[in-house]
């Protein structure tokens, strides 16, 4: 038993529990690079030893590191059975905790595992797991990554409303509840009364956005000169939007408030019919280019325009933001969410509203006229410059590591019994809630139509294929 906790604290432990990782990056981008660079920083930058509960198919993630973290038994997967749901809004993947095989992987992990801190991201009910950890006397961290409400869906859906107030809930039995932004913890502060305690650090999720600006001049030149060469024409100005196409983030609003002298790149993909759309969607100066970028091809993009733009209203921090100025370049973002976690109006990037096109063109027209890096120097240099050097895996232990180990430690005097019997009473309610859960979800996902569910093999989820849209009641099995 000595030998066993000498070894954990050698190398401690870390179960993260994650339904987004890459290869998954077409509807959940920013939580899946999220998530490898939590793994990165806790193998490469702590010397953690990582369980990755996860449906995806990691071995196919295209990160060398992730091949070298399996190979080294760094990071071990732990396959997870998966739901796939589709409709018209796009196909996602979703960490089924009821099946019986990840009841039984997660409970061996918490048992047996030795796991010194579970991580936890947006999984659907994730409650019930946070109730058994809690209840094993575990610390674990949850973090809300996604607005929920702020999707088409929810407000047609009592279920999507039931579940994320579970979700909300869920914060309470987490050691601690992280979010990715100041200005999102105050929101859920503000709207639920649901309390923040730990909040992420800005996420670079590969190397290629720590690389000094000069590194891809030459790509970011070459690169430049090919968009113009399919716009036809030499813009003044080139603005790029890169991300999910997703009804959320609002890119049609893009498409009329381009100046007619400047020229609109849009890169990115999803399964949703509103990507079909903005591939249709070219004119004169708007070029879709469909199809999710690796790390280098995004961070030469950056460098390639002029000015990064974005009208969605749901980002609550917006990992673009970060790797656009990382890259040099400024951004001009809708005032909005997360969108107002780093950026200052005029000082280091730009504030336009997206939702009168009229006034947006003129505001995109006076930035382009006026240069669009004239007013945002030098503190848009200083903070690429900053994201650029940050010691992330530090960062993430003062962040996200140490507040839920301090929270765990033993309480004294009286608060230890009532933590006791706290915790019994969790185990009780998991092994009541547990079954009924599992039943009653089961029968959800083979009646329901919209959205259509089916299973997927554990560790083996990957991006869907360009038809696997499916409509009408047609559940699968695979």
């Amino acid at each position: 038993m000595m030998s066993q906790y000498t070894q954990i604290a050698a190398m401690p432990s870390a179960l993260v529990c994650a339904q987004a990782f890459p290869p998954l990056l077409k509807q959940a981008g920013g939580v899946a690079k999220d998530y490898l660079a939590l793994c990165r920083a806790l193998i490469d930058g702590l010397g953690w030893h990582v369980t990755l509960v996860s449906p995806v198919n990691v071995r196919e993630s295209g990160e060398a590191d992730v091949l070298r973290w399996l190979q080294s038994g760094q990071l071990v997967h732990a396959p997870a059975w998966a739901l796939e749901a589709s409709n018209n809004l796009g196909v996602a993947v979703f960490m089924d905790f009821f099946s019986t095989h990840n009841t039984a992987t997660l409970v061996q992990q918490l048992l047996f595992g030795g796991h010194s801190l579970c991580f936890l991201d947006d999984s659907c009910m994730r409650i019930a797991p946070l109730m058994l950890m809690r209840g094993l006397g575990i610390p674990s961290i949850a973090t809300t990554h996604s607005d929920v409400p702020s999707h088409p869906v929810y407000h047609e859906s009592i279920m999507m409303k039931m579940l994320w107030w579970l979700h909300l809930a869920s914060a309470f039995f987490a050691t601690a509840h992280a979010s990715v932004a100041k200005v999102y913890a105050r929101s859920l502060w503000e709207r639920y009364r649901v309390p923040v305690q730990c909040t992420w650090p800005p996420v670079l999720w590969s190397d290629e956005f720590r690389q000094p600006l000069h590194v891809y001049d030459q790509a970011a030149s070459q690169k430049r000169a090919s968009w113009i060469q399919k716009f036809g024409f030499r813009p003044k100005a080139i603005f790029l939007f890169a991300g999910r196409w997703s009804a959320e983030k609002r890119i049609h609003l893009l498409l009329d408030a381009v100046p007619e002298d400047c020229g609109l790149v849009i890169v990115g993909d999803s399964d949703a019919d509103y990507a079909d759309q903005i591939e249709a969607s070219r004119r004169r100066n708007v070029l879709p280019q469909r199809g999710m970028l690796g790390a280098q091809e995004l961070r030469i993009a950056y460098a390639a325009s002029d000015l990064f733009v974005s009208a969605s209203t749901c980002e609550t921090l917006g990992n673009t933001v970060v790797e656009a100025w990382s890259s040099g370049t400024p951004v001009a973002i809708q005032p909005a969410g997360g969108h107002l976690e780093f950026v200052k109006d005029n000082e280091n990037s730009y504030l336009v509203d997206f939702d009168d096109s009229n006034l947006a063109r003129e505001h995109l027209a006076s930035i382009v006229a006026g240069g669009t890096m004239a007013a945002v120097e030098p503190a848009l240099s200083k903070m690429g410059e900053h994201f650029r050097t940050l010691n992330f895996a530090a960062e993430i232990k003062r962040c996200l590591v140490d507040p839920p180990l301090q929270a765990a430690a033993p309480r004294s005097g009286w608060r230890w019994p009532v933590e006791m019997l706290f915790r019994a009473l969790l185990i009780l309610a998991c092994c009541l809630v547990w079954p009924v859960t599992t039943v009653w979800s089961r029968a959800y996902f083979a009646l329901s139509c919209d959205p259509v569910y089916r299973y997927v093999e554990p560790g083996t989820a990957s991006e869907p294929a360009a038809d696997a849209k499916v409509r009408g009641c047609r559940a699968q099995h695979v």
